[in-house]
């Protein structure tokens, strides 16, 4: 069998070659607003109650998330021995980075395009989004994962994110930008540029949570990065056909959701939260603009092509 990893990357070469004739779609990035981004924040002990129920009855309806986590959970039983693991750190958490990691099926791509899209209104997240109790799971294990403090603990993460389906463009730079979904990224620079020709991202994360240990493909060394992290664009340049986007982390997140299971409702502003979101954790509300940049990153270029 061809590993998963290796069929996306000539994917990719396949719609290299494709662009060739037609045009890439060129997207800008910013905060995307239309985001589902709950973080959890004060609520997350309430959540664990609910999650397990929330999971029956979402795989009921949706059969590849019932296959797919199935399938992880028998797997989890194998990888968890010799891990260590934080405190609190449960087997769902562990199970949804497996079914988000498995790319050998399109479920990643599902909850990320639900993600993206599911941030209109809390309504609308109760009606229409199928994966309440993975979305819970997934942003609670990255968490725990990577620990309290982001930035202010060290210097974080230097990674890697290759795209080959879209040219990420941003309006200025010093922009405030959200990837809006579960951004899978690498340390290792050669695995990213595998898996984009369009776009190319360089960015320093400190909410992005190491989960080599714990995905169906260690090798390619993946750091998960949050949908509510915030970043600053630093620096753009083409390289051919190929954008080239650095972004340094503003050590803070922003979520316009918090709870909303629960009953909480869409903010206009964004929540900040620092550290690991739990129970307890402040709540700071953020107006639009008002980040503070990243000292290490007030040298900004743009580079024409």
């Amino acid at each position: 069998m061809v590993p998963a990893a290796l069929l996306i990357a000539l994917s990719c070469l396949g719609l290299h070659a494709l662009w060739q004739a037609q045009a890439v779609p060129i997207l800008p990035l910013g905060l995307a607003p239309d985001t589902f981004d709950d973080a959890y924040v004060g609520c997350s002990e309430e959540m664990e109650e609910k999650a397990a129920s929330l999971l029956k009855e979402e795989m009921a309806h949706h059969a590849l998330l019932r296959e797919s986590w199935e399938a992880a959970q028998e797997a989890w039983e194998h990888r968890r021995r010799g891990l260590t693991l934080p405190s609190g750190f449960k087997a769902q958490h562990g199970i949804a980075v497996m079914v988000y990691t498995n790319s050998s099926n399109t479920l990643y791509w599902e909850l990320n395009q639900a993600v993206r899209t599911g941030g209109g209104s809390r309504e609308h997240y109760m009606r229409h989004f199928p994966f309440k109790a993975l979305h819970f799971y997934l942003t609670r294990a990255l968490q725990l994962l990577q620990g309290s403090g982001g930035c202010s603990r060290g210097p974080g993460e230097v990674v890697f994110r290759g795209v080959c389906s879209l040219r990420f463009e941003p309006k200025r730079l010093g922009d405030s930008v959200r990837f809006g979904q579960f951004a899978s990224s690498s340390l290792d620079e050669a695995v990213a540029r595998r898996f984009g020709n369009a776009t190319l991202f360089s960015l320093r994360t400190c909410f992005g949570a190491p989960i080599q240990a714990l995905s169906v493909f260690p090798e390619e060394r993946e750091v998960l990065i949050p949908p509510h992290e915030v970043f600053s664009v630093i620096r753009f340049s083409q390289d051919g056909a190929q954008n080239l986007v650095t972004l340094w982390s503003y050590n803070q997140t922003c979520s316009h959701f918090n709870c909303a299971y629960l009953g909480g409702e869409k903010r206009q502003g964004c929540v900040y939260a620092p550290g690991v979101l739990g129970t307890g954790d402040l709540l700071i509300n953020i107006k639009k603009g008002s980040f503070k940049q990243p000292q290490e990153a007030r040298t900004w270029s743009w580079i024409q092509p």
